[in-house]
């Protein structure tokens, strides 16, 4: 017979893809990588090669950016584009609010002001209010679902 595993008691993932803006910006930069390796086959020059090798990643980091915040039975994990990462332990946490219909306040690792650091691709945010007086926001996809498993009370 098995025995039930002592993992956490409710864990979440959620990963937010950009918004319609940057993806519209990030396959526009591709766009223009692809005229450049046109002008530069019709024109015979290798110069306008430089072009494409730099509208091609950064083209698809902009039009593939992706918020991702994990939590566990310990931690809350937050991610922009499996690059940047913060890690905060539960215990930390004072407050979790949302805002469903949070306009653009940027894209990207943004510095919002003294002690706030935001995760943001566009769409619903949460703003983790830390007890040293820090916040963290970040882009989600489940924001309610999220702000249910971090209030939970451990029995």
């Amino acid at each position: 017979m098995a025995v039930p595993s002592t993992g956490p008691r409710q864990a979440l993932y959620s990963r937010a893809r950009a918004t319609l803006l940057p993806r519209s910006i990030g396959f526009t930069i591709i766009a223009f990588g692809v005229l450049f390796i046109a002008l530069s086959l019709t024109q015979r020059r290798l110069d306008f090669l430089l072009l494409p090798l730099i509208a091609f990643p950064l083209g698809s980091f902009v039009g593939f950016m992706t918020a991702t915040v994990k939590v566990d039975e310990h931690s809350v994990v937050i991610a922009f584009c499996d690059i940047f990462k913060r890690t905060l332990r539960r215990d930390e946490i004072a407050t979790v609010t949302t805002d469903n219909a949070a306009g653009p306040s940027g894209y990207g690792v943004r510095y919002m002001g003294p002690g706030t650091v935001g995760y943001l691709v566009g769409g619903p945010e949460i703003n983790i209010q830390l007890k040293s007086g820090k916040t963290v926001i970040a882009s989600t996809n489940r924001p309610e679902q999220l702000i249910r498993i971090l209030t939970e009370v451990e029995n």
